[in-house]
């Protein structure tokens, strides 16, 4: 076969494949596969389901941005209070729902969370977990935690806010643990000081990058809410007092709210946000 008839074939075959869809790209926007919705066959499917299963169902679609699967999770969370079993799968999904970069599925996520651990959205589950916090046990931080989560779906968010602040103080650094991470979880615009303070200040330096994971990217801040934490941020890259690997996370910490890629180094920084503050 010649060289030439050789490079027919070949290209005969990549027109092929291209035309059939084989040689799809990893790379540029979305290619819509689907109409992206839940159908008529799955509603009814998803009523023959057990809860186990509606739960699992309608995770994974609202990860995938399904239109109504998050709605149905909306209307059915409350009936699954406590009938939702804990298994390795089902972490494994709420966990991926949470690290979304959407915060309705991060909020998915903690519905079902609430309704595995059988907390109902109610000022009597705030009150039980705000009492039960104060025992000295190994399940602080899961109740700081619930008291967070409950926080965010709007029970009692400046009463959460307030024992997650006091907790915040904490001379465990477990319980402080429990109580960065509820302050993350109720993301209210309230939490930016507190996470802001322990981030410059508690003595763990663990507790200090939690802090800033909390304020840049982690839990339930949006991202106009987490802009507010920036000035300060500016002000501990210039603060002599703070040590390397803080500063380290300060910066990292700015890059990830700004979406700027700017060096460690204060006076890039505040050379920009004074050009940009006002915009």
């Amino acid at each position: 076969m010649s060289r030439a008839v050789l490079l027919l074939v070949v290209f005969s075959v990549i027109a092929f494949a291209s035309a059939m869809g084989v040689l799809l790209q990893l790379t540029g926007p979305p290619v819509i596969a689907s109409s992206g919705a839940l159908s008529e066959h799955d509603l009814e499917a998803l009523n023959a389901m057990s809860t186990q299963d509606q739960v699992k169902f309608l995770l994974e679609k609202t990860i995938n941005h399904y239109k109504g699967a998050s709605e149905e999770i909306a209307k059915r969370v409350d009936g699954w209070t406590g009938k939702i079993q804990p298994t390795k799968d089902l972490d494994a999904m709420t966990n991926t729902a949470y690290f979304s970069s959407d915060l309705r599925v991060r909020a998915a996520a903690m519905e079902i969370w609430l309704a595995q651990y059988g907390f109902h959205k109610t000022s009597e589950a705030v009150d039980g977990l705000i009492r039960d916090v104060s025992l000295a046990d190994d399940r602080r931080y899961f109740r700081l935690s619930n008291l967070g989560i409950l926080g965010n779906r709007g029970i009692e968010p400046e009463k959460v806010f307030q024992t997650l602040a006091l907790y915040a103080r904490d001379p465990d650094p477990s319980t402080r643990s429990g109580a960065i991470n509820g302050l993350g979880l109720l993301g209210t615009e309230n939490t930016i000081a507190a996470l802001l303070d322990i981030f410059h200040n508690d003595t763990s330096h663990d507790l200090r990058e939690r802090a800033a994971c909390n304020l840049a990217d982690s839990g339930m801040l949006t991202r106009e809410l987490r802009q507010k934490a920036v000035p300060e941020l500016l002000r501990f890259s210039q603060d002599p007092e703070l040590d390397a690997t803080t500063k380290k996370w300060v910066y990292q910490a700015l890059r990830e709210i700004t979406q700027k890629s700017l060096p460690d180094d204060p006076a890039s920084w505040v050379s920009w946000y004074g050009a940009h503050a006002n915009r």
